[in-house]
């Protein structure tokens, strides 16, 4: 009779690594930027310049 391992973390490394090197990637990606992108600053700027037609 074969002997299988029964279920959890024991089944070698599977989703554990994966789901441990998304966080990382996740953490990674979201983290702020030293810079601002010519598309948002762009969008800032019309945001603000729509801010300052309304108060008038």
């Amino acid at each position: 009779m074969s002997k299988s391992k029964g279920g959890g973390t024991g089944k070698g490394t599977g989703k554990k690594g994966w789901n441990r090197w998304q966080a990382a990637e996740r953490k990674a990606s979201s983290k702020p930027k030293p810079y601002v992108s010519k598309g948002l600053k762009k969008k800032a700027e019309e945001a603000k310049a729509a801010r300052l037609n309304e108060q008038k």
